[in-house]
């Protein structure tokens, strides 16, 4: 959602336009806006009086624009395609009624900010969509305007809302501040904490002080600041500082106050929201593969997101330098998350870049489907099911989904989308 503060505009000028021939459904549509926007404008236009609203929208304008798939029984994505001429046209969400999910992908190849099916909409899901449309239109303007900043600043927080207390006396690394532990794994803890020189609110990455003397896991972290050293991309997390002598080797890195794509799932998502994620995510995986890096453990929740709405992908802890001839783990072990993992890393080989894509088409089914691949099989049962089982079927109105879904998670690495890249030519606007 967007920070409070940060709408696109006040509150009280907030304007939208429902185009939909259903009187009573234009009205259920403007309570559900007002339940979000109490003093917004809301506009209804009913499409076979007045037809596409291109014209009216280029000399009037608003914040965005609710549109049927099929106005007044004629071709919204026509109508979408005519609306989106103009590059200042308000973001469009296309609404249509169940089953008809299978348009979803050429709806964001004509320029729709979300696909929404009118069954299944609440107050809180529109709101979202449009929040999600107009941060990712303001965006835009900016980058188009060149007063975009890709890496700004961390905006300040409280942080009282983030994590937990530190336990016992702060861990001490000169020149920063620690204020709250926000997460710990097998081999570093993490922490919000505070440069000291300007007050800047980072994350630092600490290794555990029990692993300080362990050869393998120091050049496994070590390892992770140069992989991340090589990666300067708005999709991949950037970090500030380290240090890896003393009794704290650390990773100082952007703190990320979006939360994680985990929390996102949890809440629920439209398709198209899902494949637009997708998407982003395949540009992500595209400028670290470019990089000859395998990141390994790709899943929700090293997947966050900036104040601007832009996920970015965390946590290179096994990652791995495909040029590289060091291996730091032994021949057969895993390591990654079995949720998530290839078949290929099930069975101990070796994973290139079409790993990472099929971890991502477990998360692409998981956002869409609403619930995990191969359901509640534990560890063992993953493993199985990712090396042997079959790739489950997806409910009728996501059938249109099915292809990439079956690409994404093909057993045979040969089988599946062969970079990054097709995947994103394949889905993206």
């Amino acid at each position: 959602m967007i920070p409070a503060g940060e709408h696109p505009a006040p509150a009280n000028l907030m304007r939208f336009l429902i185009v939909d021939e259903s009187s009573e459904f234009r009205r259920m549509l403007a309570t559900m806006l007002r339940t979000r926007w109490p003093a917004a404008q809301v506009d209804e236009s009913d499409p076979r009086r007045n037809g596409n609203p291109a014209a009216a929208l280029a000399r009037e304008g608003c914040d965005a624009v609710l549109l049927d798939a099929r106005p007044a029984g004629a071709d919204g994505l026509a109508w979408l395609a005519e609306i989106r001429k103009d590059p200042n046209a308000p973001p469009v969400v296309l609404l249509a009624e169940q089953g008809d999910t299978n348009i979803a992908i050429q709806a964001m190849k004509a320029g729709a900010a979300d696909f929404l099916r009118k069954t299944s909409l609440t107050p809180q899901r529109l709101a979202r969509a449009l929040e999600d449309a107009m941060r990712e239109q303001e965006i835009r303007r900016k980058e188009v305007t060149g007063t975009h900043t890709p890496f700004a600043r961390t905006a300040p927080i409280d942080p009282r809302r983030i994590g937990l207390p530190l336990p016992g006396a702060p861990v001490s690394i000169a020149g920063y501040r620690t204020l709250r532990m926000i997460g710990e794994g097998g081999m570093a803890q993490v922490y919000l904490a505070e440069r000291i020189a300007d007050g800047l609110q980072l994350v630092l990455k600490v290794l555990d002080p029990g692993l300080r003397g362990n050869q393998t896991f120091l050049r496994r972290f070590k390892r992770e600041y140069k992989l991340l050293a090589l990666i300067e991309n708005e999709y991949v997390a950037r970090i500030y500082d380290y240090g890896f002598s003393g009794d704290h080797p650390y990773i100082a890195m952007e703190y990320l106050p979006g939360g994680t794509l985990a929390a996102r799932i949890q809440e629920g998502m439209s398709s198209l929201a899902a494949l637009r994620l997708t998407s982003q995510i395949a540009k992500a995986l595209d400028a670290i593969h470019s990089q000859g890096v395998v990141h390994r453990d790709l899943k929700p929740q090293n997947i966050m997101f900036r104040d601007s709405g832009r996920p970015v992908i965390v946590d290179f802890g096994l990652a791995k330098d495909v040029d590289s001839t060091t291996n730091l783990t032994r021949h057969g072990e895993i390591m990654a998350t079995p949720r998530y993992m290839s078949p290929e890393q099930c069975m101990g080989k070796p994973a290139d870049a079409r790993s990472d894509l099929y971890s991502l088409g477990a998360i692409f089914y998981e956002m869409i489907a609403g619930h995990k691949l191969f359901g509640d099989e534990g560890p063992a049962g993953l493993v199985y099911q990712h090396v042997h089982g079959e790739i489950p079927l997806l409910p009728a109105h996501l059938s249109g989904y099915q292809t990439i879904i079956d690409r994404l998670l093909a057993k045979n690495p040969d089988d599946r989308f062969q970079s990054a890249r097709e995947l994103f030519a394949t889905i993206a606007v």
